[in-house]
């Protein structure tokens, strides 16, 4: 027995590929236009800006990069010795800690650093459970000197002291609660202090 295939004739599938490149065309245009420079938030890049990410982990890599180092830089600070006792750390020193940066984007706040001494961290931080606790601070006003506090990093947010590597550690930011102006870094003890036997 002998089956024949029915083949669609040439010129319906040209004109089929036509009106779906035509189509194509259409919603192209129409995103485009919705979604060009004048329809996109100031603090979006660009809508030809691509975004790579690395097919692996899916985390972003180069352009992503580079336009979270764009993002505004806000002044950042360690906490000082006589500030964490007054909040009631009195955990070893926040002065092993070396900010690097501290940057918003959207409502992100992402501050990195390495540790001095050339990265040794003394055991004592890993004794009381020190993390990398990051605190945002909106601008003086009256009653707050200092600027009040806006948020502070969850546990889960914030980096062990104690490695080599450089840290990093992000605070999300409601809007409601305001523009940071500065940043804090702080060694937070997450327990008392286990002592050697």
């Amino acid at each position: 027995m002998t089956t024949s295939l029915r083949l669609p004739h040439i010129a319906i599938m040209r004109s089929i590929n036509f009106a779906a490149a035509a189509a194509a065309t259409a919603i192209g245009t129409i995103l485009v236009t919705a979604c060009g420079p004048a329809s996109r938030p100031a603090s979006l890049p660009p809508a030809s800006t691509p975004v790579p990410t690395n097919t692996a982990t899916g985390a972003a890599t180069g352009t992503a990069q580079a336009i979270a180092a764009s993002a505004p830089a806000i002044p950042i600070a360690v906490e000082s010795d006589s500030q964490m006792k007054a909040e009631g750390n009195h955990g070893p020193s926040s002065s092993i800690l070396l900010p690097a940066s501290c940057r918003l984007t959207g409502t992100t706040l992402t501050a990195d650093g390495t540790y001095s001494n050339g990265g040794f961290v003394p055991n004592v931080y890993n004794r009381y459970g020190d993390i990398v606790v990051l605190y945002a601070l909106g601008a003086p006003s009256p009653g707050y000197p200092q600027g009040q506090q806006l948020g502070a990093s969850d546990v889960s947010d914030s980096p062990a002291v104690g490695s080599r590597a450089r840290w990093h550690v992000r605070l999300s930011i409601p809007r409601a609660a305001g523009t940071p102006a500065r940043c804090v870094v702080a060694a937070q003890p997450t327990h008392d202090g286990q002592f050697a036997p």
